[in-house]
């Protein structure tokens, strides 16, 4: 459709505000039974392809491409419509999320990342040597042996957990529990030198700190 720019002292005609203004509103419509009597008739416009309405009966934009009427994209966020490709890198920032807008409830169900939730993960509930794996990640891993038993950190190139990973660690059984890694590749520290659980129902965290060093934190002994 034309548009055009008015200066002061032009004639506006009759048909410059059919072209220029009444074709090119949104006209606002009860429903479609409305809409469709509104074009066609005698002193009624023709109906072109670019017109816009709104139904009142849907609550719906529609636009006419010729030969139907189609409803309009949303303007609006929809259902599970918010996507990592929908969103701009660096655009989600802490200064633009309200103080408690992210709740459990909004979060989806997954892997429970650091810092939210520790939750027993019974895939990994131990009653011998165990080696973690990505699949701990946010979890608790439960060992539950009679005698000494041992928990290992693989290297990176095994298995590739992100700097700032952590995963919990009890002690179940009587046997204690030493967290041990990959000879000659792997370092982890503790205070003192203390990387086994100290008893039954001790338990400890462990953490990434590089691409093959970790921190064990918790009730630890040597």
């Amino acid at each position: 459709m034309p548009i055009k720019t008015f200066l002061q002292g032009d004639i506006l005609t009759a048909n410059e505000l059919n072209q220029y203004l009444m074709d090119q509103v949104i006209s606002v419509f009860a429903d479609t039974s409305a809409r469709d009597n509104a074009f066609g008739g005698a002193g009624e416009p023709v109906l072109a392809e670019g017109r816009f309405c709104y139904l009142q009966s849907t609550n719906a934009v529609q636009f006419y491409d010729g030969s139907q009427w189609q409803d309009a994209p949303s303007f609006g966020l929809g259902s599970d419509s918010v996507t990592t490709i929908k969103i701009l890198d660096a655009n989600v920032t802490t200064a633009k999320i309200a103080d408690g807008a992210i709740t459990a409830a909004k979060l989806a169900t997954g892997t429970p990342q650091a810092g939210f939730r520790s939750v027993q993960n019974a895939a990994a509930t131990a009653s011998s040597n165990y080696t973690i794996q990505l699949t701990d990640l946010g979890k608790l891993v439960e060992l539950n042996e009679a005698s000494a038993c041992t928990l290992t950190i693989p290297t990176n190139a095994s298995v590739a957990f992100t700097v700032g990973d952590r995963i919990d660690v009890l002690q179940v059984g009587a046997g204690q529990v030493t967290i041990t890694p990959v000879s000659g590749t792997v370092t982890i520290n503790g205070y003192d030198g203390g990387l086994k659980l100290n008893g039954q129902w001790a338990a400890a965290t462990l953490v990434k700190r590089a691409t093959n060093t970790w921190v064990a934190l918790g009730n630890l002994t040597t």
